[in-house]
């Protein structure tokens, strides 16, 4: 087998730079440099101006280890300021039969819980990790839904965003023949700061009318997508205000409270084994991996 790669992966890598504008193309088709126009008037180039603000990032984490039919899971959730000041926490263990989608639909659950509990502190943004259009398509629960909706109150004071630095929506541009998602041309525009316009992603009902801005705090850094429900006449003024925000407390183009919110919940494979030998299932046969790092 080692004196087959050394052979083939040579070939491999003289094949794909000699047809790299091939597969690339793919990708781009003949539409590419349409759509990159049509991005480009969505697209605002804007110089970020640090402003004071309260901020917090809510992230959660969760991890199993299967034993003989049955799994010793771990969830959690925190809510942390930029200050590094933990306010508030949620947690559920146990030892059950329990799939990976029933994990992470509780995990979103303790997400919005904690939010509500967070607002009662009136921070200027509520950070909550990870795009609420995936949340709401992968936890179709009703009641997880109408848990989403009560954060929306019209004595609402605080922004509550859900930011990812990933996605797949083709919500903006497939109409025009787009093969990547929206971001993918977004990125393509170039490395300024800036933001693009709002847009409304119709792909789940209008009682949660959500709104999708991309953004990037800090030159030469990728994107982040920031999705806001129940505004969907947010001007051109007030996601400048919303972006100098941001930026007041990020590192590196993303929110410093939500990278400290991932460090703080981050379930990995240790801890589960720790859980593990604490109820004396270290040595159980049968005993398979944790699926999270």
């Amino acid at each position: 087998m080692l004196e087959l790669s050394r052979v083939l992966l040579p070939d491999l890598y003289l094949d794909a730079i000699k047809n790299k504008e091939k597969k690339l193309s793919s990708i781009h088709g003949d539409e590419f440099d349409d759509l990159l126009k049509i991005a480009s008037t969505k697209w605002v180039e804007y110089e970020p101006v640090k402003k004071p603000s309260f901020s917090v990032g809510v992230d959660s984490s969760w991890n199993k280890k299967s034993f003989q039919g049955i799994d010793l899971f771990v969830i959690d959730s925190v809510a942390v300021s930029s200050h590094n000041q933990v306010l508030g926490s949620k947690w559920d263990y146990g030892i059950s039969n329990i799939t990976g989608d029933s994990l992470s639909a509780k995990a979103m659950k303790m997400e919005i819980d904690l939010t509500k509990c967070v607002l009662d502190q009136k921070p200027d943004y509520v950070c909550v990790d990870g795009s609420i259009i995936s949340n709401l398509i992968h936890n179709k629960n009703v009641s997880y839904r109408e848990n989403v909706q009560s954060l929306f109150g019209n004595d609402q004071k605080s922004d509550v965003l859900f930011i990812s630095k990933n996605s797949t929506s083709k919500n903006q541009f497939k109409e025009f023949g787009s093969r990547a998602a929206d971001i993918y041309y977004y990125n393509k525009l170039g490395y300024k700061t800036g933001f693009s316009l709002a847009n409304k992603n119709n792909f789940i009902s209008d009682t949660l009318a959500v709104v999708e801005i991309y953004a990037r705090l800090t030159a030469y850094v990728p994107l982040i997508k920031i999705e806001i429900i129940n505004r969907t006449h947010i001007t051109k003024p007030e996601i400048q205000n919303l972006v100098d925000g941001l930026c007041y407390h990020s590192i590196k183009g993303y929110p410093y409270c939500l990278k400290l919110a991932h460090q703080s919940c981050k379930i990995t494979n240790n801890d589960v084994k720790r859980l593990a030998s604490l109820y004396g299932f270290k040595n159980e046969f049968g005993s398979r991996d944790s699926l999270n790092e």
